[in-house]
């Protein structure tokens, strides 16, 4: 789990902190072959789950991963587990890991679609990596105007999640929806006592690349660190405040510091704009997709 917890943090992540430690936990346990069982059996499990999600005569829409097309003209598409930007072993291995590329390729295939009449995100992640997270927020919020999209919180949209789902035209929750954790981490080691092998890494950095590995343990190491975090984190800040129609200002000061804020606390926060369940969200959406489809063909 060590090596695997290491490969996992040596980025930095918009994700919630303790989620690092599980995907860690799954990738220790690979053996040979296992891997692609339980991806199969994951991917099963997960289709099953959306399917009931999008009702029993959704088909999935053509050329999309994991969009579903309503007979109403409502795509949905799944923003469930951890987030990452493309395609890999944990997305495959658990079966339910959400990969930026391809959540971008499903968007613009709903967008460009005359079957589609509105959009729904189906959100339950911890977040995940940065890594293409602006462009997916870009690609959400230029769909302002063109198509309505709802981004329905049915569990957790936390971190890279929430950036991705702020950037919706409305922003939904259950009751007990989470959402929150605006923020970046990076976990670093730095090994100072042999392993139990005897063996101790140990890395000499070129002389004019002192910046390459910060020590973590000193304050101008931590320093360096933040400074890239904190980079970071002024985007995702800049376009939570964008899709909230607010200022980074508030976002800091309103939105959890950090934190998570639930339900009806995160209305009153402008984090989300009502509590709603699921079937109410189709539901309202299905009216809009069936009004647009009625609208185009009348064009025609």
């Amino acid at each position: 789990m060590t090596s695997a917890l290491h490969a996992l943090t040596a980025e930095p992540w918009a994700i919630r902190p303790d989620y690092l430690h599980f995907m860690a936990s799954l990738a220790s346990l690979d053996r040979p072959g296992r891997a692609e069982r339980r991806a199969a059996e994951g991917e099963d499990w997960f289709r099953l789950d959306l399917q009931a999600a999008a009702g029993p005569t959704a088909q999935r829409l053509e050329g999309a991963r994991y969009a579903m097309l309503t007979r109403e003209g409502v795509a949905i598409i799944p923003v469930i587990g951890p987030i990452f930007p493309r395609a890999n072993m944990m997305t495959e291995m658990s079966g339910t890991g959400t990969s930026a590329s391809m959540l971008a390729r499903d968007l613009a295939l709903a967008r460009d679609s005359a079957d589609v009449g509105a959009v729904m995100l189906l959100v339950d992640s911890p977040g995940g990596s940065p890594t293409g997270i602006n462009a997916l927020a870009d690609q959400l919020y230029a769909m302002r105007g063109r198509k309505r999209v709802v981004a329905h919180v049915s569990g957790s949209a936390a971190s890279a999640a929430y950036w991705i789902a702020s950037s919706a035209g409305e922003v939904v929750t259950e009751k007990t929806g989470m959402l929150g954790s605006i923020g970046v981490v990076a976990a670093i080691s730095k090994q100072v006592e042999p392993d139990a092998t005897g063996s101790l890494s140990i890395e000499i950095v070129s002389s004019n690349a002192p910046n390459k590995r910060p020590d973590p343990q000193t304050e101008d190491g931590a320093g360096q660190v933040r400074t890239l975090l904190d980079a970071i984190e002024m985007q995702f800040i800049a376009d939570v405040a964008r899709g909230r129609k607010t200022t980074p200002a508030r976002v800091r000061s309103d939105f959890g510091s950090g934190g998570m804020k639930v339900g009806a606390d995160a209305v009153a926060a402008g984090m989300a704009d009502r509590v709603q369940t699921y079937d109410t969200a189709l539901r309202d959406l299905s009216r809009t997709a069936a009004n647009e489809r009625a609208a185009r063909a009348a064009r025609r």
